[in-house]
């Protein structure tokens, strides 16, 4: 009797063991309304649905647990379990990542959405396991531009001027071969710094630009779409490593059904942006980007070296010609 009632109490703590839910964070930079922060939520959804309420995600919005690089740690600590950040964030702790930030290396949105298919890429994120983090999925963040207190109609507009860039070195390097002077700036930041003048400009996509209302601050955007940056649904492998064989492939295939919505959600939200920034700017500036691209020629090649990506780049410029 007293080896049956031994053998059900085990039985017992096994079935409870396996059934008790794993609860995590996801923690997003952006303002609720920002289309990251709907793909986000949508992605907590469909862990839910597809691990059957195994693991739940709780997603918090609009720096509530950090900023990036914050957010990136305790991804990396396993404080929380998923946040999406820029590839140009993510060179503290893969420098090589700062490659993705590089001006002008993708041809255009078809261009940049082939390159993050191809096994290359893959095998390039997956330098970022050792370090603890895990990509999932990515998220577009659109071509970046201008914004500014003056008008930029070329690179020769923007000597001088103070133009806050994320913490990439590539970035900063960037803003110099043009004339500027790269300020990073933590995201929360930034408009007060514009506001007081800490920084003369900035640089993001349209969706960022509106739901941050930074045409408050600035007045003038320019459309030179000199990077396209991924932001990746990175996961802590501390966490990743705690799942069940099921677990792991549930929550990879709700980061493929999160990229595939936020694409089809960004779209949305880039044409409607475009219009409502139009009413905000003073002007919004199309540009010759043949003067730009120009500028940063020789940057791409001299940080490519230095990072150690030589090919991969080469690679990626080859295969825009296709484009």
């Amino acid at each position: 009797m007293r080896l049956l009632a031994s053998v059900a109490l085990a039985g017992a703590l096994a079935a409870t063991s396996a059934s008790a839910q794993i609860v995590t964070k996801y923690s997003g930079i952006q303002p609720l309304e920002h289309p990251s922060s709907f793909a986000e939520k949508y992605f907590a959804e469909q862990v839910e649905i597809l691990t059957k309420g195994a693991v739940k995600v709780e997603t918090y919005a609009n720096t509530q647990l950090g900023d990036a690089v914050a957010n990136v740690q305790s991804v990396r600590n396993g404080t929380i379990g998923f946040t999406t950040v820029s590839a140009s964030n993510l060179n503290q702790v893969v420098p090589a990542m700062d490659m993705l930030s590089l001006p002008f290396i993708f041809k255009n949105e078809k261009h940049f959405w082939w390159y993050l298919a191809q096994p290359e890429a893959e095998s390039f994120v997956k330098a970022l396991e050792e370090k603890g983090l895990k990509k999932i999925g990515y998220i577009d963040s659109g071509s970046r531009n201008f914004f500014t207190q003056k008008p930029v109609k070329t690179p020769a507009d923007l000597k001088g001027q103070k133009i806050r860039v994320m913490a990439s070195p590539v970035m900063v390097e960037t803003m110099k071969a043009l004339g500027a002077t790269g300020v990073p700036v933590a995201w929360a930041e930034l408009y007060t710094a514009l506001q007081t003048g800490v920084v003369d400009g900035a640089e993001n996509n349209h969706p960022s630009v509106v739901t941050k209302k930074f045409y408050e601050v600035t007045k003038y955007y320019t459309l030179d779409e000199h990077m396209r940056i991924p932001d990746l649904i990175v996961m802590s492998m501390k966490l990743y490593n705690q799942l069940n064989d099921q677990q792991k492939t549930a929550v990879v295939e709700a980061g493929e059904r999160a990229q595939a919505y936020m694409r089809g959600a960004w779209k949305i939200s880039e044409n409607k942006d475009i219009e409502v920034l139009k009413s905000k700017f003073t002007q919004i500036i199309d540009v010759d980007k043949a003067p730009f691209m120009e500028a940063v020629k020789p940057l791409v090649n001299a940080e490519a070296k230095r990072l150690n990506v030589e090919k991969t780049v080469a690679f990626i410029l080859e295969s825009g010609k296709k484009f």
